[in-house]
């Protein structure tokens, strides 16, 4: 049976690594990463534009001065970016998410493990699990 330290630490980096995986999993759900409201003011009429990005996908929606409102437009973004530096920034972000949602997975499981087990059970050796968990914490920052 491990010492009540070894537990605890084991047992708070579990905490932290499983926190860092519930919110790499919210940071890929929620459509709303990003939102503006546009106004156009003219001599005859105003109108608002309402945009809403998220990771994959955004909506647009349009309102007018008088009480008009035009239906809510769906779109996705990568068939609306145009630059390859944009299209590549997206790409990279997702590829990001996925890694580190792997990693804390793994560095979840490791802790888990480790804070009721002896010996201790290691990924490339002693240092592995202090390496998962700098990697678990440097993707939570």
């Amino acid at each position: 049976m491990p010492s009540k330290q070894k537990t605890g630490m084991f047992t708070s980096a579990f905490l932290t690594c499983a926190c860092s995986f519930v919110m790499i999993c919210v940071v890929l759900a929620t459509q709303h990463w990003m939102s503006s409201r546009i106004r156009f003011s003219g001599t005859d009429s105003n109108a608002t534009v309402s945009l809403t990005y998220g990771l994959f996908s955004g909506t647009c929606q349009q309102s007018f001065e008088a009480g008009l409102q035009v239906t809510e437009e769906n779109f996705q973004v990568a068939e609306h970016l145009s630059s390859t530096t944009a299209k590549s920034t997206n790409t990279a972000i997702i590829v990001m998410l996925v890694l580190s949602l792997l990693s804390s997975l793994l560095s979840s499981g490791f802790t888990c493990t480790n804070a009721v087990s002896n010996p201790y059970q290691t990924f490339l050796g002693p240092t592995g699990v202090y390496t998962w968990n700098a990697l678990c914490g440097e993707y939570l920052i």
